[in-house]
């Protein structure tokens, strides 16, 4: 069952890499449409205070995650038992439909392209889906960072952490990691009340993208190697701007990008009280320019594709020894 686990994680990234998602097999288009009708449904169960609704969150995380999850699990062992053929079928669909690589290289491709053609207007559309924060008041080279920056995160979420659940629990894995990863990233409300509902499914969102966001930083700067990029840079970037990042699991990440391109990403505000720290990660050597989008595309694919290899090779010597 490893080798067919294998072989199903393996047809779905290559699927995508190569003809990426159609639309209606995307895994995230189901749970946002799960998410906004159970949503407000498990709110309104609970008061409106603060830890009414934290307790709501956790409701809602954990009974999205089973409506999901069971019936998923249950059909897949169900066809890896009776029809093996059938559910390596299965399961590499299941796979396609989590994996997001080639529409990333796309949005980034075509961020490069507007930014260079002075398209503010299509540039801002693209770095928006690869960002997922409004960019419309940025300039171009605001725009160039504001995109190495998504490439570098996307990495991490959209690439890295969904391998790794899948190498656990193949498909299955990947839908897990999806559905937390798509109701963290959903827009809850301002209010403190909305904010505590959020923060259990973001918690766990943040939980599962650290180890892989470690990893990934790390294979960065192995794939620069190949690059020729400048990896020493990047490896001081990275440890002394690591941890200067709201969400630490994309600190690493982003860190070793700055590093590798000579430039300083956008700077992230943190508010205590009447205190404001502004976070900026790397130095500026030189001015953005759209090929260091070009550049963070070609580390974000060879970091992709190693961990991918990294993956089939250890789960092909369990699957050959057990």
């Amino acid at each position: 069952m490893i080798i067919s686990t294998l072989a199903a994680m393996t047809a779905g990234f290559v699927l995508n890499l190569f003809f990426g998602t159609p639309k209606i097999l995307k895994a995230d288009r189901y749970i946002i449409k799960l998410c906004e009708k159970l949503a407000p449904w498990i709110s309104e169960k609970y008061q409106e205070s603060v830890n009414g609704q934290h307790t709501a969150g956790v409701v809602y995380i954990t009974l999205l995650l089973l409506i999901l999850l069971v019936p998923l699990l249950i059909i897949t062992i169900l066809l890896y038992i009776f029809v093996p053929a059938l559910a390596i079928i299965f399961d590499a669909i299941i796979c396609w439909s989590v994996f997001d690589v080639k529409s990333l290289t796309e949005y980034a491709k075509a961020v490069a392209r507007s930014v260079k053609s002075h398209n503010l207007i299509r540039a801002c559309k693209n770095t928006q889906r690869l960002c997922g924060t409004d960019c419309s008041e940025l300039d171009e080279g605001e725009m160039v960072k504001a995109a190495v920056e998504g490439i570098s995160d996307r990495t991490v979420d959209r690439a890295a952490a969904p391998l790794l659940c899948m190498f656990i629990l193949s498909g299955v894995g990947g839908v897990f990691f999806k559905a937390v990863d798509t109701a963290a990233n959903l827009e809850y409300g301002d209010e403190e009340a909305a904010l505590s509902f959020a923060d259990p499914i973001r918690s766990l969102q943040n939980g599962l993208c650290l180890l892989p966001g470690k990893l990934t930083s790390m294979i960065m700067l192995v794939d620069a190697l190949f690059l020729k990029l400048n990896t020493r840079s990047a490896e001081r970037i990275y440890k002394r701007d690591k941890k200067k990042c709201i969400r630490t699991c994309f600190g690493g990440c982003r860190a070793v990008m700055a590093g590798l391109l000579g430039i300083s990403l956008l700077p992230e505000e943190i508010y205590s009280e009447q205190l404001v720290r502004t976070l900026t990660i790397g130095e500026q050597l030189k001015e953005p320019e759209p090929s260091d989008i070009g550049t963070a595309n070609s580390v974000m694919l060879g970091t992709t594709f190693i961990i991918m290899a990294l993956c089939f090779m250890v789960k092909l010597t369990i699957g050959v020894w057990f």
